[in-house]
């Protein structure tokens, strides 16, 4: 299965998980969290059982019957988990704390994560500006890297994956140098390339030594 139609189901896989949980009467359990250190050390702050879940094309937003815990869900966690390693991160948090390319992005939408990189995606939008070739059967998704050093979400195109492959020469040569390099699945391909190759590089900085205090999330 291509990573793309992995990130396509990647929510109704999620959705579909939580409905067969209630199916069976059972309790589903959200684990949020409100600083990135929890969330690589898998530390969640606060547990709710069984909430509301709507689901919104590629993201989830979650409602209690608690004002309070709502105001913390929309206001104060940056991330959720729900089971399964599904994990989402609060748009909320992104536009309030970063610098967000486009307005496509809402409710919490899904979060891949290691130490080093962190990224997400929503659905794809094509404009007459583009610089992504509309030529291609896969344009369904965006991906959205979370920049943490200039504090960005950055779009994934061919110009910010070029300047994402700069520190690996030989993955810029060789992207740059494809005819189709414009097109949705080679940009995927480079992106994960580029992902692997920052993940297994040392002098990569880790995620905590670059994130500003989460803690200016909070109203």
């Amino acid at each position: 299965m291509n990573r793309l139609l992995s990130h396509i189901i990647f929510v109704l896989l999620a959705a579909a998980c939580l409905s067969a949980h209630a199916v069976e009467e059972r309790h589903d359990t959200i684990y949020f969290y409100e600083t990135w250190e929890q969330i690589l050390y898998d530390e969640p702050v606060e547990m709710i059982v069984d909430p509301f879940i709507d689901v919104y094309s590629y993201a989830l937003d979650f409602l209690t019957y608690e004002k309070i815990l709502n105001d913390k869900i929309n206001k104060q966690y940056i991330a959720a988990y729900v089971g399964d390693g599904y994990w989402f991160i609060n748009s909320n948090y992104l536009y309030k704390n970063f610098e967000v390319d486009l307005n496509y992005l809402s409710h919490y939408v899904p979060l891949y994560f290691n130490d080093k990189i962190a990224y997400t995606f929503s659905v794809a939008n094509v404009g007459f500006m583009d610089d992504v070739s509309v030529d291609d059967e896969s344009d369904v998704i965006d991906y959205y890297y979370i920049d943490f050093v200039n504090y960005k979400v950055r779009r994934v195109n061919p110009t910010v994956l070029s300047e994402l492959l700069r520190d690996y020469h030989d993955l810029l040569m060789r992207y740059e140098s494809m005819k189709d390099y414009k097109k949705r699945n080679i940009i995927e391909d480079y992106f994960f390339k580029y992902i692997k190759r920052a993940t297994d590089d040392f002098m990569h900085p880790d995620i905590l030594d670059l994130v500003k205090d989460d803690a200016a999330f909070i109203n």
